[in-house]
């Protein structure tokens, strides 16, 4: 089979690999899409992680079904929370699959990963309806945060954003009022838009020193910081601030698939809209050079095997 297999910082190769078996406990996927994710460009530019998750916003159609394995079979159109999925063929434990309900595209199915992301940091949080929130960064994540936001009740929802694509991406799916951050200061944006108070919430969805910072200064006093983008580099803080404005501070970094679904069959919630472009394998390593290029000119792309 055809698969992406990655040969270091921005060197991915698509090539001839075995085809996978599914063995007990797993079960065997064509993959019709394969998003990428935020965590799949910091790898393609710096470098493996530990535990790399490459490759794991996908769905598919199930073609073989592990001995010990219940509930699936094989024709089933299923949603993959696990990695290795930039090729034909994909061995997943059943355990960290969903199955698609009757109806659902595969481009939502495929965008169901990331807004499972931001279901989880929003439960985390604790947020329900009538607070106020920031959100630095318009990209996947930063979108996502919005749609969930927006499920829960939120309706003051302030996006920063540097690319007026995504600005105008993120109105689309629902933000009160975005700001470019390069224009003023952010912290004097959103208190004014809040009574002098500062916002409720804000998320750091960027993985960039400015908007951290930003959402630090951002918050009313013993407000909340959730920080979900991933830093390559370490980040200097005045702590003064972050102790006499006794703001809370939390990472995120797991998933809440259910919570996501319910948003999707209940509230109706489209995470597929970030979706800008569908690229074959083939082409893979051109879309990674296309999201991680200063001009952010797309969002989300799906990688079809």
């Amino acid at each position: 089979m055809r698969a992406a297999v990655y040969k270091g910082v921005k060197d991915i190769r698509v090539e001839e690999v075995p085809e996978p078996k599914a063995g007990r406990g797993e079960v065997k996927i064509k993959v019709k899409y394969c998003g990428i994710c935020g965590s799949d460009l910091h790898e393609y530019q710096h470098g493996l992680f530990p535990e790399s998750p490459f490759g794991h916003e996908a769905c598919g159609e199930v073609v073989e079904v592990g001995s010990g394995v219940k509930g699936y079979h094989a024709g089933d159109r299923v949603i993959s929370f696990n990695k290795g999925a930039y090729a034909q063929y994909l061995v997943c434990p059943a355990e960290r699959l969903l199955k698609m309900p009757p109806g659902m595209t595969w481009e939502r199915a495929a965008t169901v990963e990331p807004l499972s992301v931001a279901a989880y940091s929003i439960e985390k949080a604790g947020i329900r309806q009538g607070v106020t929130a920031l959100i630095t960064g318009a990209g996947p994540l930063g979108l996502m945060n919005i749609l969930g936001l927006k499920a829960v009740g939120v309706e003051k929802i302030l996006v920063t954003e540097v690319s007026e694509i995504r600005r105008k991406k993120a109105e689309e799916m629902g933000a009160t009022l975005t700001f470019n951050p390069l224009n003023s200061k952010v912290s004097s944006w959103a208190k004014e838009l809040t009574s002098g108070r500062g916002v409720d919430f804000a998320f750091e969805s960027a993985g960039v020193e400015a908007s951290l910072k930003d959402c630090l200064t951002s918050v009313r006093f013993q407000g909340k910081v959730i920080v979900q983008g991933i830093f390559t580099d370490r980040i200097p803080i005045h702590m003064l601030g972050f102790v006499t404005r006794e703001t809370i501070m939390m990472g995120t970094n797991s998933v809440n698939p259910s919570l996501a679904m319910r948003w999707i069959e209940e509230k109706g919630v489209q995470p597929e809209m970030m979706v800008t472009r569908t690229i074959p394998l083939e082409k893979i390593s051109e879309a990674f050079e296309i999201l991680t290029r200063k001009v952010k000119d797309e969002i989300k792309i799906l990688v079809e095997p």
